[in-house]
């Protein structure tokens, strides 16, 4: 059974292939989630080591890109789906 939380960690993760290095608030508003919420998952997912977290000076935030951990786990869940 899949928990809200993989299925989560499935959005963050696609959502990070099709747009390397976005910030929380990008992230938040891509998936439609709250900012708190999307923070939360993030650092789920960079704790873990499927997303690691960059300081961006230019811009003044953090972003986030996906792992090489992080692809491989995200085509273990794809192919657990099938």
């Amino acid at each position: 059974m899949t928990t809200c939380f993989t299925k989560r960690k499935v959005l963050i993760l696609e959502c990070l292939i099709r747009a390397p290095e976005v910030t929380s608030a990008e992230l938040a508003a891509l998936l439609e989630l709250s900012p708190p919420a999307a923070g939360m998952a993030l650092l789920r997912v960079t704790r873990s080591g499927l997303v690691s977290r960059i300081f961006d000076r230019r811009h003044g935030c953090h972003c986030y890109a996906i792992t090489s951990k992080g692809r491989a786990r995200l085509e273990f869940l794809r192919e657990g789906a099938h």
